[in-house]
């Protein structure tokens, strides 16, 4: 069972959401900007071939795959990805060792194997990306992962499971930090533009200014 693809547009780019089958329901994402023609992909969780159809369909220039952070329901078409497209990976610094053990870590989630991404460009504080010529902030947002970033496009954001509509990332994972968590929540929350829209690695889309009122009634 999958779920049906869907789009919207902000600004001068198009948002895909690809989510992934039962019993997580991951959210990946293709980003692509209609002036300039890039295209990236962030958390791809789902079947490769359902992003490479559509990296394909929009004939653009794809920049590479992004991380939020390297948890196998986010990382499971990385590599599929990259064998058909021959695309880099970037991830933070602090993500390296879940992606290095990410066929040990999909065996004690899923009792299933998962090939971890061919290569991966890792990257310490702030790695310089930009998108459609203008720069993509990174936010680190540690506390579901050591390394887990938040990546901030013109007027969107992807979040991964930091922060989802009216919820937060796990923490009892290995890594995990609920401390951290609340910290970076607060702080993501603090610098963003209320309007901005707030992408997740699971359930439905949200406004800044909609996560600040309920976190506030909830931390």
């Amino acid at each position: 069972m999958s779920v049906s693809d869907s789009s919207v547009s902000i600004g001068a780019c198009d948002v895909t959401v690809v989510v992934s089958g039962p019993p997580y329901f991951q959210n990946g994402y293709i980003v692509r900007h209609r002036p300039s023609g890039e295209v990236v992909i962030i958390d791809p969780g789902a079947e490769p071939s359902r992003f490479v159809g559509h990296v394909e369909a929009a004939k653009g220039h794809l920049l590479g795959v992004w991380l939020t952070h390297g948890h196998p329901d986010h990382i499971a078409g990385v590599n599929g990805i990259q064998v058909a497209l021959d695309v880099p990976c970037r991830a933070s610094i602090g993500e390296e060792p879940l992606l290095a053990r990410a066929s040990d870590w999909s065996m004690a989630l899923t009792g299933s194997p998962l090939a971890g991404p061919r290569d991966c460009d890792y990257f310490d504080g702030e790695p310089g990306l930009s998108f459609g010529g203008v720069p993509v902030k990174t936010v680190p947002c540690p506390g579901h992962t050591p390394g887990g970033v938040t990546f901030v496009f013109d007027g969107f954001a992807f979040t991964g499971d930091t922060l989802f509509n009216q919820g937060v990332g796990r923490t009892d994972f290995p890594g995990g930090d609920q401390r951290q968590l609340w910290h970076s929540i607060g702080g993501l929350l603090d610098v963003l533009p209320g309007e901005t829209v707030l992408f997740s690695g699971h359930g439905p889309q949200w406004t800044v200014d909609e996560a600040r009122q309920w976190w506030r009634m909830v931390s």
